[in-house]
C-alpha cells in the first residue's frame, strides 16, 4: 500500500549525500578516520569521555552486557515494553531476563518499584529504556543500582542528545548516567546512518574492553596498519565483528550536525498532536505532563482505551500508516513460557506518524480519525 502519510521518513539532504561521496572518493570505506571523527564528535556532543561506534544498536547492547561481565547464571532486569533487542542482548550472554512493567498508560517508561520487586541474589544489571525519547526516573534507578550493587545499561535508541534533569536542577545527557549508554542509528531513528549504533561510557576500563570486543578482540585496527603504525596485532579477548564503516559514519556526522534541529522540530510536532488530541475521550496521551524540552520525541504513541481496531481501520482507509510500539515482549513465542503479570493492556498502544517534514494540516487530519 502507498501511504498518503507514512509512519516515518528520515531527515536526509545534500549534506549526507556529499559526505558519502567524499568517502567513496577516498577509497577507504571501512572503519577509519571518519569513524574516529564521528566518535569524537558524538562524545563531545554528550560530554562523555568515550564513544565507540558499532554496526547497530543491538550490537551496542550485546557488547555492553559482555563488557559488564554478564554471563550464564546472572539475571538482567529489562522493561517489558521495548523492542526485543533490549532483552535478547542479555540472553546472548547466557543470562536470564526478568521483566518489569511500565509505570502506567500516562508514563510508559519502566516502573522503578517493579524493578526493585524483581531483584534477586542473581541480579547483576538493570537495562532501562528511554521510551519515545522520554527519560526513565534515573534518580530512582541510580539509587536502586547503588543499593543492590548493580550495573545500569541505558538503552537510548529513542533518545539521542537529550538531557535528563535531576531534582536538584543538575542536567546530564541520557546515555552518560549509567555505566554504559547504547544508541541506535536505524533508519527510523532521530539520527540515522541506515544501520549503526554507538556505545558511550565515562569508564576507561569499560571503553577499552568495548573497543576490543567490537573488532575480534584485536588491539590494532586495519586503519592503523594501512597508516603504517603497526604491522602486526594481538588478540586480547573473544571479540566480535561489530565494526561500523566510514560510509555510515560520514552520514552520522552529517546527522549529528542536525540533531538539535531534528529534535526541536519533533517537539513542536508532538505539541501540535497534544493540541488536537487532548480532548479525545477514547485515548490517553502518554507523557502529557512531561516537558518536551527533555525529550527527543522519537515516536508519537497514544493509548486507545476503547475501539482501537476501529481507529486503526479508519486511519488505514485514510492512507495513514500506524504501528504499535511495542508488543509486550512476554507475548512473543520466544518468551511465552515466562510467567509475567502485566499491569495494563499493552495491545492498546498505537503509534501515529511522526517525521520532521510533517505539517500541522497533516496532524490535524490524522487526529480527526482518532
Amino acid at each position: 500500500m502507498v501511504w498518503s502519510i507514512p509512519l516515518m521518513l528520515p531527515e536526509l539532504g545534500e549534506e549526507e549525500i556529499n559526505s558519502v561521496v567524499s568517502v567513496l572518493k577516498s577509497s577507504w570505506l571501512v572503519m577509519g578516520e571518519i569513524t574516529e571523527k564521528f566518535e569524537l564528535s558524538f562524545a563531545k556532543k554528550l560530554n562523555v569521555k568515550h564513544a565507540i561506534a558499532v554496526t547497530n544498536g543491538t550490537a551496542a547492547l550485546h557488547l555492553a552486557n559482555v563488557a559488564l561481565g554478564i554471563t550464564s547464571g546472572d539475571e538482567v532486569i529489562c522493561p517489558v515494553l521495548t523492542f526485543i533487542a533490549s532483552a535478547n542482548a542479555s540472553r546472548y550472554t547466557g543470562a536470564s531476563v526478568v521483566f518489569a512493567n511500565a509505570v502506567s498508560p500516562e508514563d510508559l517508561t519502566v516502573d522503578c518499584k517493579d524493578i526493585e520487586n524483581k531483584i534477586t541474589s542473581r541480579t547483576k544489571a538493570i537495562t532501562v529504556v528511554h521510551y519515545a525519547g522520554f527519560s526513565c526516573d534515573m534518580e530512582k534507578v541510580l539509587a536502586i543500582a547503588k543499593k543492590y550493587n548493580l550495573y545500569i545499561v541505558e538503552d537510548c535508541a529513542h533518545a539521542p542528545c537529550v538531557k535528563y534533569k535531576y531534582s536538584t536542577g543538575k542536567e546530564e545527557q541520557l546515555g552518560t548516567i549509567g555505566d554504559i549508554g547504547c544508541f541506535s542509528f536505524f533508519g527510523n531513528k532521530n539520527i540515522t546512518t541506515g544501520e549503526g549504533g554507538m556505545l558511550t561510557t565515562n569508564n576507561d576500563e569499560l571503553a577499552s574492553k568495548l573497543r576490543a570486543l567490537r573488532s575480534h578482540g584485536m588491539n590494532v585496527l586495519s586503519y592503523d596498519k594501512i597508516k603504517g603504525h603497526r604491522s602486526n596485532y594481538g588478540i586480547s579477548c573473544l571479540g566480535y565483528n561489530y565494526r561500523i564503516d566510514d560510509i555510515r559514519s560520514a552520514i552520522g556526522l552529517a546527522q549529528l550536525e542536525k540533531v538539535d534541529q531534528i529534535n526541536n522540530t519533533r517537539r513542536n510536532l508532538v505539541s501540535l498532536y497534544r493540541k488536537y488530541l487532548v480532548k479525545k475521550d477514547n485515548i490517553i496521551i502518554p507523557f502529557l505532563q512531561k516537558d518536551l524540552n527533555y525529550s527527543s520525541c522519537h515516536i508519537m504513541p497514544i493509548f486507545v482505551t476503547s475501539g482501537r481496531e476501529e481507529v486503526v481501520s479508519n486511519l488505514t482507509k485514510a492512507g495513514i500508516q500506524t504501528s504499535r510500539h511495542y508488543t509486550a515482549i512476554v507475548d512473543f513465542s520466544l518468551y511465552k513460557d515466562l510467567f509475567f503479570y502485566k499491569n495494563m493492556e499493552y495491545d492498546n498502544l498505537l503509534t501515529l506518524p511522526l517525521f520532521t517534514s510533517m505539517t500541522e494540516d497533516q496532524i490535524r487530519y490524522i487526529s480527526s480519525f482518532v
